[in-house]
């Protein structure tokens, strides 16, 4: 698969061409974020949204020269808010992003985040628990007891970045800048400076299967104050170019064939007993009635 990965995005620069190198070229901003975009080690290039990007979005804009640019996470924003041309795919959408980035239609609906936690330390959740076995985040801030680990400059969908910005500065939460900040951040659960992290189903399951040299064994617990779904999308530059991309990528994405590969990549990483919870999400953020298969 990495063979494939360059491969692909050598020829991506074939697309257009004849045309005026960069007047349509795409710059498409990638982070190493594991299972999501995989930029480094085995499995480089098979993450969720390299998978979609690579297969599904760039095949549809034949206009259009692509690069590929891998940046810290941190720095995904600024590149979209300084470059005319600049795209990435995997955003959620927010208030202050829209500020200076020109969204998709939404590509793909996701369970949203929760809490991952070693399961040998499962039991000082209780008091946090409520039906469900879903996990009172805001309380869990409010008593200060236990320390959160998140990502710096990682979305959790709009409801939680809301609450850690509203806990900004609190002793018991922690933000970490490594490129893969849930791994570092396990890491200092270990050492006993963090007591649960902030994370997606599928990066449990990831950490949990695929690391094997980091072996956790991990319980995913869902948040009382997140919404059935969180919808993902494609973003540009605020620019008369990304304007005419973003127009373009709707185009790809009105395709129910296009969403309905995302969609299976996606579950594919999911634990078994979140797959059907996603499948049902993805119908109705999507309002379709049954999947297509081929």
């Amino acid at each position: 698969m990495a063979k494939w990965f360059k491969s692909a995005t050598l020829a991506s620069g074939f697309f257009a061409s004849g045309m005026m190198q960069g007047a349509n070229e795409i710059s498409w901003y990638v982070y190493h974020l594991p299972p999501l975009y995989i930029q480094e080690g085995p499995g480089r290039g098979e993450g969720i949204v390299d998978l979609a990007l690579q297969r599904q979005l760039i095949p549809g804009l034949p206009a259009y020269q692509h690069k590929f640019i891998n940046v810290p996470l941190k720095r995904l924003e600024l590149m979209l808010r300084d470059e005319d041309n600049a795209c990435a795919l995997g955003l959620f959408k927010n208030a202050e992003r829209e500020k200076t980035m020109i969204f998709s239609q939404p590509f793909f609906a996701q369970l949203p985040p929760g809490v991952m936690i070693p399961r040998t330390q499962i039991a000082q959740l209780r008091p946090y628990l409520v039906a469900g076995d879903k996990l009172n985040l805001s309380k869990l801030l409010e008593d200060e007891v236990l320390t959160v680990g998140a990502q710096s400059g990682r979305s959790y969908g709009a409801n939680i970045d809301e609450l850690l910005q509203a806990y900004k500065g609190k002793k018991n939460i922690y933000l970490n800048s490594a490129p893969n900040a849930a791994k570092s951040l396990l890491q200092m659960n270990a050492l006993g400076r963090v007591n649960l992290v902030l994370g997606y189903p599928y990066e449990a399951n990831f950490l949990n299967s695929r690391d094997n040299a980091d072996y956790i064994d991990l319980k995913f617990y869902p948040l009382q104050e997140q919404p059935a779904y969180l919808l993902g999308y494609a973003a540009c530059s605020k620019s008369a170019f990304g304007e005419q991309a973003i127009e373009q990528i709707n185009t790809v994405l009105a395709r129910r064939e296009v969403l309905e590969a995302i969609a299976l990549v996606y579950e594919s990483w999911l634990p078994e007993d979140a797959r059907a919870l996603a499948h049902q999400v993805h119908n109705q953020a999507f309002q379709f009635k049954g999947r297509v298969r081929k």
